[in-house]
């Protein structure tokens, strides 16, 4: 991938998005047509209530430790204090407290490090870059009418990214979940790379993980609860924040000395979440591989299988491509210089790949099988159970993406300013953004 990086690309390589060329009238009736039908199988129904089941016992274990935790702590409190009893002198005193104080000491921190990283998140987190129905209203009128037809809920917010991903999620927690509040996130370097069908197909996909009531929200429960161990084991949390400021410019002693102690049963804490998100995320998971065939086949209804198919081929050269573009991106930044436009290097990369590197990447997806913690069945199953369906689609108009948004040009380079700013903070200037074509054209 370094060497890919590092090599040439033409100028003539780099193209910029067309001028938006469709009308609102072409797209409100882009889905007229009978939508084949589609329902979930009982099996899946009853694998997602079992699992579910399952991640219900999971928290309830980790509060049962935690009462456990405290139930020593109280015991050992009442029924310790007889060592300071049998002591004699103050040197014997102060042992005698050393040894019955520590102990309360860490269990009383242990206690709190479980209790409240559940409650207290680090504001030290990326926010994400979304654009309204003023910036983008072709954009929402497109998406609100693909959820009409589908009977999905409309986004209450589109998230736009420089990455080559797209989700779907609830937001706002719970009452995000009553009232459906849906959030879309779109990778613009899809946009770049994909026409208007193949674009359709990845928005109908993420979209029909919420088209079913019941099973999207106790979906819904299990992704919560799994990303709630995995935020508990693997996040950054409030308590974190204090830790690192109280060892930040070289403390006094005693002050270090509770860090050190602080950041070792953080440690042991994490230890214990990190085995109970290990199983939370494999029983997700699980489900999670088999709620991907069925957003596939909602998918299918509006784009068609075949289209759908060549929309999931894309993807992995895709997301390659962009791995590239920002491990260009990474080597510039040692000379203080970065594209100033990731979506259209991106592009560049896809459209340039050496062949040898289309037959690899061709060759895992062949070969790769789904593993305990794969979020996705493997690629080539999810084609081929499309292709044995044979589900024809409603959309018949087509364009390139970009169609959709207005100034894309420059919705992608805010989009990467974002990214930027997330990585890199306060030490990103502007000076340091320089246009794409010159990246592109001039290797570094």
């Amino acid at each position: 991938m370094a060497e890919m990086a590092a090599t040439p690309i033409p100028a003539s390589a780099v193209q910029s998005p067309a001028t938006p060329l469709l009308s609102g009238v072409q797209l409100a009736t882009a889905f007229d047509g009978r939508l084949e039908t589609t329902r979930t199988s009982v099996r899946y129904r009853l694998t997602v209530l079992l699992v579910f089941c399952a991640m219900i016992l999971l928290p309830t274990v980790y509060l049962g430790i935690i009462a456990a935790a405290a139930y020593g702590v109280c015991w050992y409190a009442m029924n310790a204090s007889s060592i300071l009893e049998a002591v004699h002198g103050f040197s014997g005193l102060i042992a005698a407290l050393a040894i019955y104080v520590g102990p309360l000491f860490v269990g009383g921190l242990l206690i709190v490090f479980m209790v409240l990283p559940v409650f207290w998140r680090s504001r030290k987190t990326d926010r994400p870059m979304w654009v309204d129905r003023r910036e983008q209203p072709l954009l929402y009128a497109y998406i609100e009418k693909l959820c009409e037809v589908m009977g999905a809920p409309r986004p209450a917010r589109i998230d736009v990214i420089a990455n080559a991903n797209a989700a779907a999620h609830i937001d706002n927690g719970l009452l995000g979940l009553i009232g459906r509040r849906l959030v879309l996130t779109i990778g613009l370097p899809l946009v770049q790379a994909m026409d208007l069908r193949q674009f359709t197909g990845v928005l109908a996909h993420e979209l029909g993980h919420f088209t079913q009531g019941g099973s999207m929200r106790l979906m819904y429960a299990i992704r919560r609860i799994n990303w709630w161990f995995v935020r508990l084991a693997y996040g950054h949390s409030g308590v974190d924040d204090v830790i690192d400021d109280m060892l930040a410019n070289k403390p006094h002693w005693t002050l270090a000395l509770i860090g050190l102690t602080s950041r070792l049963v953080v440690l042991l804490v994490r230890l214990l979440l990190m085995a109970l998100a290990q199983l939370s995320h494999a029983l997700s998971m699980h489900l999670s591989r088999q709620s991907e065939f069925d957003a596939d086949r909602q998918a299918a209804r509006i784009v068609g299988g075949e289209v759908l198919g060549q929309s999931l081929q894309m993807l992995p050269f895709i997301d390659t491509a962009c791995n590239l573009a920002i491990t260009k991106a990474k080597l510039a930044w040692a000379q203080r210089a970065l594209p100033d436009d990731l979506v259209i290097l991106t592009d560049t990369f896809q459209r340039v790949m050496p062949a040898s590197m289309k037959d690899k990447i061709t060759a895992q997806i062949l070969v790769r099988d789904a593993h305990w913690f794969d979020t996705h069945p493997p690629l080539f199953k999810r084609v081929a159970s499309l292709k044995r369906a044979r589900v024809q689609g409603v959309l018949r108009l087509n364009a390139p993406a970009t169609f959709l948004f207005r100034d894309f040009t420059e919705l992608c380079k805010m989009a990467s300013l974002s990214l930027y700013i997330g990585a890199l903070g306060k030490a990103l200037k502007p000076e340091h953004l320089v246009p794409t074509n010159i990246q592109a054209t001039n290797a570094r």
